[in-house]
């Protein structure tokens, strides 16, 4: 399945943190293979805040799009290319299908397509970060494949209004499946998610949040995103005691759910698989 991460207005929705966290928890609780990549001409986010994880020999090669872009001008991309070309961030569960790391230009229009054809080979799930300033053609030929798009929202009022009572709209197809993500949402604020559901009309099944957080926020910077994660999810606290970890982690997960549910996917959860 392939999930589009798109925002309409670059930096405000967090569309590329938040789809890092929510494919990271997902992969962390569900026996389900990930593989993330992003249509941006060269690395950048996403390879920024996983780099921790990321295998030094794999970061220093010229593998992900690179990789990929000569095997589709050989004529010889199958799906044991793009999983061979990937990075591993977490074993046998998320991967990184990185960007290109030379300064000529590649088109992603031409290499998108094939890789659309040959993942399901060996991924569950396909995350796609789009940027509000990629090629219009890239955009479109990635949400018309989506089998869901996330649009990634900011609370704040002026950029709502632009998206729902516009043509902000526009780049998203009217029959694709979409969620709503709320990203660095603040729980305090007056514009919080259940005024936005009320006041543009909006299923609340369809609303997800990725609260903001001062650590998760350090943790993207110092390049430590999984192992921030895999802390946050031990953290214990006292009966009504407010856990700013906890309730990150919660709603990311729930972010996550709202994913897996629109597409019908039913995943054991981590527990229940080490278990079998």
């Amino acid at each position: 399945m392939l999930v589009a991460f798109w925002g309409p207005a670059r930096g405000q929705g967090r569309t590329t943190s938040n789809m890092a966290v929510v494919a990271a928890t997902i992969a962390l609780d569900h026996h389900i293979r990930v593989l993330m990549t992003h249509t941006h001409l060269k690395q950048g986010v996403l390879e920024h805040v996983f780099s921790q994880t990321r295998a030094a020999a794999q970061a220093a090669t010229s593998g992900g799009m690179d990789a990929i872009e000569r095997l589709v001008q050989c004529g010889m991309l199958t799906p044991e290319g793009i999983r061979d070309h990937a990075e591993s961030i977490l074993k046998d569960r998320l991967e990184l299908l990185s960007g290109s790391l030379n300064t000529e230009k590649h088109t992603a229009k031409l290499l998108l397509p094939h890789i659309f054809k040959d993942y399901r080979r060996f991924y569950d799930l396909l995350f796609v970060d789009l940027s509000a300033e990629d090629d219009p053609e890239v955009v479109s030929l990635v949400m018309e494949q989506a089998d869901l798009i996330v649009v990634n929202l900011s609370q704040n009022q002026v950029s709502l209004n632009t998206y729902f009572e516009t043509s902000g709209r526009s780049p998203v197809p009217g029959d694709k499946q979409v969620l709503y993500c709320l990203g660095a949402y603040e729980r305090s604020s007056r514009m919080n998610k259940e005024r936005i559901i009320k006041q543009y009309r909006l299923k609340k099944s369809a609303v997800g949040i990725v609260p903001y957080h001062t650590g998760f926020m350090d943790a993207q910077n110092e390049r430590r995103t999984v192992p921030f994660l895999l802390k946050a999810r031990e953290v214990r606290t006292r009966f009504l005691e407010f856990s700013e970890d906890r309730t990150f982690t919660a709603a990311v997960r729930g972010m996550g759910q709202l994913i897996l549910q629109t597409l019908e996917i039913s995943a054991l959860p981590e527990l229940e698989a080490a278990n079998d």
